[in-house]
């Protein structure tokens, strides 16, 4: 009678659980790939956009002295920023 070693069953039962392993390490980088290029792409699109000029500036609080009728908060006709525009009288 053959001798019977625990080698071959630990080795066999390796060799079951190498493709889940597989596949939960490629899902793992799969995700980590997935929210670098997000990242990456979301930071570039901004990049592109100010080099452009298609961003808009923070609008700054004028000086009430300055416009007698008052200052309305409105889009600009222009590039649909937000703006202050003075109100005449």
């Amino acid at each position: 009678m053959a001798k019977r070693t625990g080698r071959s069953v630990i080795k066999d039962d390796y060799k079951s659980w190498n493709f889940i392993l597989f596949l939960t390490l490629a899902f793992i980088l799969l995700v980590v790939l997935l929210g670098a290029i997000g990242e990456t792409s979301n930071k570039l699109q901004e990049d592109i956009r100010a080099r452009a000029g298609l961003t808009c500036p923070v609008p700054q609080l004028p000086d009430a002295k300055a416009c007698p009728g008052g200052w309305k908060f409105t889009q600009d006709a222009l590039n649909k920023c937000p703006t202050f525009v003075c109100e005449a009288k």
